[in-house]
């Protein structure tokens, strides 16, 4: 892969995460029960995890740019707010069925979850 080929693919990867990220979420109105909302995408998916925990970005080290760390789905969240956030800690599944715990956050709970590399959610006051 020369080095033109390989920052476009990066690029591209780069975008389609950030409109995975950026996707806001609908909410269904093919469902109602009178007490809750259905939303149309999974707020936190295994796609969801930060591209750095999932690529080498050095064509030096990862010349054909493939994915070192596969994350297959996300799982078992629980919520809370903490500081004007809504965090979750999920449960992530690699793609070799070993799992880890991530906090994500969003500022509604509905969509624009991220997994930054110091979550509010862990900050203490």
């Amino acid at each position: 892969m020369t080095q033109k080929e390989f920052d476009k693919t990066v690029a591209e990867v780069r975008a389609r995460h950030q409109a995975l990220i950026e996707r806001p979420n609908e909410v269904r109105e093919d469902f109602y029960n009178g007490v809750y909302k259905r939303y149309k995408y999974p707020v936190l998916t295994g796609d969801h995890a930060p591209l750095e925990w999932r690529f080498d970005f050095n064509p030096e080290t990862n010349p054909f740019f493939q994915e070192r760390l596969g994350v297959h789905a996300a799982f078992n969240s629980g919520a809370i707010t903490f500081g004007g956030k809504v965090c979750l800690m999920a449960r992530l599944e690699g793609n070799d069925r070993k799992s880890f715990f991530a906090v994500a956050e969003s500022d509604n709970g509905i969509d624009n979850f991220r997994f930054p590399r110091q979550a509010s959610c862990n900050a203490r006051s």
